[in-house]
């Protein structure tokens, strides 16, 4: 029987390359994902308005599309339902404000019975969103 030598290997460290890219990776994906803007349920067009002032985000935020659907803070509401929903908004407190963002082909009228129907449930700060000019 012949006797071969056989070299012992060092165990390999693990090598920081691969750990690098990792690093990177991840640093790279929450950067993207923390620069996504948070988008509308629906689709609306804002209206332009020539002057105006810039507010921070309201506490409610209403969205109501071309086709008369109403989102309240992310959740669809009935137009029925539309007046108990902002009651209960608006039951702690009354000064809240309201974020008003209306398609612009959505008709006059319904507009003016949305705000309405917020006056009778207590609110009166209302703020409609619009693209600037």
């Amino acid at each position: 029987m012949v006797d071969i030598p056989r070299h012992k290997q060092s165990a390999r460290e693990p090598g920081l390359i691969p750990m690098i890219n990792v690093v990177f990776l991840l640093l790279v994906f929450f950067l993207v994902a923390g620069s996504i803007e948070k988008f509308d349920v629906i689709h609306i067009d804002l209206p332009v308005a020539k002057n105006g002032k810039r507010l921070t985000d309201g506490q409610v935020v209403i969205i109501i599309g071309a086709q008369k659907e109403i989102v309240v803070n992310d959740d669809f509401v009935a137009p029925s339902a539309f007046l108990g929903t902002m009651q209960e908004h608006l039951r702690e407190n009354p000064n809240k404000i309201i974020s008003l963002k209306a398609d612009e082909h959505l008709p006059a009228t319904f507009m003016i019975s949305i705000m309405n129907q917020i006056k009778q449930a207590g609110g009166t700060n209302i703020s409609l969103i619009t693209t600037p000019f």
